[in-house]
């Protein structure tokens, strides 16, 4: 019975020293990680990362880092999966919200930013007074709603493409014994349409605003929007937290 005891005994003191073990090991190995990345080393960061997660694939920090070290190489796509993982296994708010901060960054830098607002919120919700959260949400919302804008007109473009063209030619294309009636009448007319600037038309938007004036209060607004981009974006901007460096 007592050979029992020890045996088991000896197993459970044994796993214990290698769970002790293995995570010294993966504190070790971010803080290396750390070191490596304060030197501005991101690949030999990302490796010893890397390395630490094979010891310990569950805990937060090593995956948060891994994605910084890989946003910092312009590795996006990768360092989003990180950012994924690492918000996952957040065990605190201030962890998460970082986590969902960096991931709204790495969407804005792939040209993303429908995705990256949306990041941005969710990281509001955990870190509400965040001024930094705040300015970049303001901005990505701006960059959408600039792309939507850019898309219609686009998409206004493309429909109406060659139309005033092919109104010429219908127009060219018509009654040649209309288009004598037309010629006579702007010659009979020739002399008043030049005194009056074409009065008819004038009467018909009476009340409207003149086109060029609506497209300069439009451009005004665009400008205005911009104005607005440029007060927001500061240093700080699209800026995310150093590595996590804890006090083990």
């Amino acid at each position: 019975m007592n050979t029992k005891i020890i045996f088991l005994s000896f197993i459970i003191a044994f796993l214990v020293s290698g769970t002790l073990f293995a995570q010294e090991n993966y504190k070790t190995l971010v803080y290396e990680g750390n070191q490596k990345f304060n030197g501005k080393n991101y690949d030999g960061a990302s490796s010893k990362y890397m390395e630490a997660i094979k010891s310990n694939e569950k805990d937060f920090t090593a995956h948060y880092n891994l994605g910084n070290a890989l946003y910092k190489n312009k590795k996006y796509e990768e360092a989003r999966t990180e950012f994924e993982k690492a918000q996952k296994l957040s065990q605190t708010l201030p962890d998460k919200a970082a986590a969902l901060y960096n991931l709204g960054n790495t969407y804005m830098q792939m040209n993303q930013p429908d995705k990256a607002a949306d990041f941005y919120k969710q990281s509001l919700k955990q870190d509400p007074y965040n001024e930094a959260t705040r300015k970049n949400y303001e901005i990505a919302k701006l960059k959408e709603k600039e792309s939507q804008q850019k898309k219609n007109q686009q998409s206004k473009s493309g429909k109406g493409g060659g139309g005033k063209d092919q109104q010429q030619n219908d127009d060219q294309k018509g009654n040649p014994k209309d288009q004598k009636q037309d010629q006579g009448k702007g010659q009979q007319n020739q002399g008043e349409s030049q005194q009056n600037n074409d009065p008819d038309q004038n009467q018909n938007n009476e009340g409207k605003m003149p086109k060029d004036l609506e497209n300069a209060i439009l451009n005004k607004v665009s400008e205005k929007e911009k104005e607005t981009a440029k007060r927001i974006l500061n240093k700080d901007s699209y800026s995310m937290p150093e590595s996590n460096e804890k006090d083990w």
